[in-house]
């Protein structure tokens, strides 16, 4: 189901997974989002943070070189992105590591295998959230 609301959005994928980035993007070309970058590690997605920018960064927490926990500490420390929305789509479901990515400020967790419902589920709440937190902001 394609629809405009999110053709404006952009989106980066962290995944040393191949078929996982594949299928994340298909979900979101069908969502209708304008366009999606991808990392393969969390030392390429933060380059690419550096130099562009983007509306939500979906990471996984198991990777080579440095994990997505690491990047997320190293997002929410840096001031250009600590509010950048962050959803992180793992096959990690231990409590330990949900507890530490909701403690680094992620805005959702999705536990792999995912469904497309389930991940639009959570970037519809993920940017409504953001929109509200910025209307608050404003007044």
């Amino acid at each position: 189901m394609t629809t405009d609301l999110y053709k404006d959005k952009t989106i980066l994928i962290v995944d040393d997974n191949k078929l996982i980035r594949k299928l994340i993007s298909k979900y979101l070309d069908d969502m209708g989002f304008g366009e999606v970058f991808f990392a393969v590690n969390a030392t390429d997605a933060l380059s690419f943070l550096r130099q562009n920018r983007i509306d939500l960064l979906l990471t996984d927490i198991h990777m080579p070189i440095v994990s997505g926990l690491t990047l997320l500490k190293t997002i929410r420390n840096t001031a250009s992105f600590k509010q950048l929305p962050v959803l992180v789509i793992s096959s990690e479901n231990g409590l330990e590591y949900v507890k530490t990515a909701l403690t680094l400020g992620i805005n959702g967790y999705l536990i792999k295998p995912i469904q497309q419902a389930d991940l639009q589920k959570k970037i519809e709440a993920v940017f409504k959230a953001t929109k509200e937190s910025a209307q608050e902001q404003q007044q």
